[in-house]
């Protein structure tokens, strides 16, 4: 490894990723913009994820194992492993598109208001389909969107480490997207935005945590939302907490029917 402070840090949370965790990696090693360190946080895998992970000769990649303590802990983890002032999270199911870093980083260089950048994310099955998106988006600025719902998924961001580490990175509290809560806050006192060409691209294989603990995940963003109403003093997302209400209320199965039906996955 250098010495040499890197451009970003890319935190690479993995659990029992053995499967798909080198493709994950190889679409951060063939970024058009080569100065970055890629930290593999690994939470506790009892797979072959480790293996997988020493097989790559790239002195940018670093491997941190830790004892399981779920993504919350694994993410603010690698954030105290960073060593760049910008940070990127690369999902190990996921993959990014080799222009990525390069775009994020051009935003945040011109734009020194802007704290997180995210992106569009489109979704593809295990066998790489495309599937219809389920997951609602506007770009933009996402201060009033963040009330409605998160444009930003963990796995397609970019943002400035000292910000989010001011603020004491992800609350453990929220075992599912807890970026959504993260971006809340950072958009209290920053800019936050979402841009609508895709820097990386989601895999939605029924195996995800929001599809695994979707009520949870559901409770979780409710949560997330009246917090940031009670800090704003504004009741600009009760709308969208009813709606998320009724979601949480109806069964998990006929939702997951629903989607199947819509070309969205479960």
């Amino acid at each position: 490894m250098s010495d040499a402070t890197p451009r970003v840090s890319v935190i690479l949370p993995a659990y029992n990723a053995e499967a798909v965790v080198r493709r994950a990696i190889d679409s951060i090693l063939a970024q058009t913009m080569p100065d970055f360190e890629l930290i593999v946080v690994d939470d506790g895998s009892e797979d072959g994820t480790a293996a997988v992970v020493g097989e790559v000769a790239d002195p940018r990649v670093r491997y941190v194992r830790r004892e399981h303590a779920g993504l919350p802990a694994t993410l603010n983890a690698g954030l105290a492993e960073a060593r760049a002032p910008v940070v990127a999270v690369q999902d190990a199911d996921d993959w990014s598109l080799p222009d990525r870093l390069e775009r994020q980083l051009g935003v945040l260089d011109s734009r020194p208001d802007v704290a997180v950048v995210g992106s569009r994310m489109p979704e593809v099955d295990a066998e790489g389909r495309e599937l219809t998106s389920r997951a609602p988006f506007e770009p933009g600025d996402a201060y009033h969107t963040l009330m409605r719902f998160n444009p930003i998924s963990n796995p397609s961001s970019m943002y400035r480490r000292e910000v989010v580490s001011r603020l004491g990175g992800y609350d453990t509290r929220y075992g599912c997207a807890p970026e959504y809560d993260l971006w809340l806050r950072v958009s209290d006192g920053h800019v936050v935005i979402a841009l609508d060409d895709p820097v990386a691209i989601r895999t939605l294989d029924g195996e995800n945590l929001s599809t695994v603990r979707e009520r949870v995940c559901v409770g979780d963003s409710i949560r997330m939302r009246l917090r940031a109403m009670r800090r704003r003093r504004s009741l600009r997302g009760i709308p969208s907490v009813a709606r998320s209400a009724i979601s949480y209320s109806l069964p998990t199965g006929l939702k997951h029917a629903r989607r199947r039906r819509r070309g969205q996955g479960i």
